[in-house]
């Protein structure tokens, strides 16, 4: 685990204080976004484990950094003190990184930095590597979890060489290529009485809310199952904060409300095992969702030659069959 000693962050007495990094990244987080919702949701971690970091490094400084009610995150007069010293810190840290990085890569060692969305399957990642492994077998994959919209701005600020997201993506500057069409399935707790059905129409659930994570995950693609839900009478909403597929879980499997996943054994499906819940598939109407790998149109300062994130983006496009 990396640390870093910060004579300058805080003190206790006269000991200095050993300060992970990434307890002073998580504080630049809260104290830009004022809101551990939208701070986590840029960490892409839940909202739990940022709350308690924090609380750890205060207990490390001996001070609290912010002050907080239910509605307001404010800094307090010391956070307000320790944070320019805070953001110089992870500042350095990362020009480091990314030093380091670099000369990786003049020693020989190509990195290639993948985005991976939950429900991308399991199949299409193996594909994904092998042919990265037969385009270049000198590359290093560094794979990055995170949903569609965060992986989008990744790729944007240069963060990212591809990513495998749920599209579609409307966006200019982004070329995509399609991996999978998946069919969508209805997961519902069981005892509702759809234990006998093998599908579902969704004008069937119109009495269950239709429970989701943050929007924010993936918004094209949330928005346009919301006005398919409505348009079928499904109008009751369960939204989570942030991208919590646990409570999801919990939602679903205790009969609260219903979900939607592709029938691909993704992250929202794995969500779900060992539950006494039933995956029916939607028929009436149809719906299916589509991964595609992304890639900037323009890319400034590659790390990887451009000809070779072509080279495995047209293998990509080789290996799929629309259904």
């Amino acid at each position: 685990m990396c640390t870093h000693r910060c004579d300058q962050i805080g003190h206790t007495g006269s000991t200095l204080v050993d300060v992970e990094i990434s307890h002073l990244r998580y504080f630049v987080a809260v104290a830009d976004k004022l809101n551990f919702t939208r701070a986590a949701e840029s960490l892409h971690m839940a909202v739990s484990p940022l709350s308690q970091r924090i609380r750890d490094l205060e207990r490390e400084l001996g001070a609290p950094l912010f002050v907080r009610d239910r509605r307001t995150v404010e800094l307090t007069r010391y956070g307000e003190q320790l944070l320019p010293e805070a953001r110089d810190v992870v500042r350095r840290f990362d020009s480091f990184t990314r030093t380091a990085r670099q000369t990786k890569t003049e020693h020989g060692r190509h990195i290639v930095r993948i985005g991976i969305a939950p429900d991308v399957s399991t199949t299409l990642r193996t594909r994904v590597l092998d042919i990265i492994e037969d385009v270049d077998p000198a590359l290093e994959v560094q794979l990055r979890p995170g949903s569609t919209e965060p992986l989008i701005a990744a790729l944007d600020a240069g963060e990212l060489d591809i990513a495998l997201v749920h599209g579609p993506i409307a966006s200019p500057d982004l070329h995509t290529v399609t991996l999978e069409i998946h069919s969508i399935a209805v997961i519902v707790a069981r005892g509702l009485g759809f234990d006998d059905k093998t599908e579902i129409g969704l004008r069937e659930l119109a009495a269950l809310p239709y429970a989701s994570i943050a929007f924010d995950a993936a918004p094209f693609l949330y928005r346009r199952v919301d006005e398919i839900l409505t348009h079928c009478g499904v109008h009751k909403r369960l939204t989570l904060e942030g991208h919590d597929f646990a409570g999801l879980a919990h939602l679903v499997s205790s009969g609260r409300a219903f979900t939607l996943a592709a029938l691909n054994g993704g992250m929202t499906t794995k969500a779900f095992a060992g539950d006494p819940v039933i995956s029916l598939p939607v028929t009436r109407p149809k719906l299916t969702m589509t991964t595609v790998a992304a890639v900037l149109e323009n890319r400034t300062e590659p790390r990887v030659e451009t000809e070779t994130i072509t080279s495995i983006l047209e293998s990509l496009r080789a290996s799929h069959t629309v259904p």
